[in-house]
């Protein structure tokens, strides 16, 4: 497949593992193309919830109650 033929996620995989000098066996790439989209659209979900929580800020100055 040729990278004109290439999905966008498809692209950006190959260009990461390159990167990292990790290679996917052929057989297994399409499983692993797979698992890398689903954790690219859980990490999206994930960044647009709000959960309310706001981490801590001022070196731990509140008060405890208790």
């Amino acid at each position: 497949m040729t990278s004109d033929e290439m999905t966008p996620a498809e692209h950006e995989f190959d260009v990461f593992t390159g990167r990292l000098g990790i290679e996917v066996p052929a057989d297994l790439k399409g499983g692993v193309l797979s698992g890398y989209q689903g954790l690219r659209g859980m990490t999206a979900l994930l960044r647009g919830v709000d959960t309310g929580h706001r981490g801590r800020t001022g070196g731990g100055t509140e008060a405890a109650h208790g």
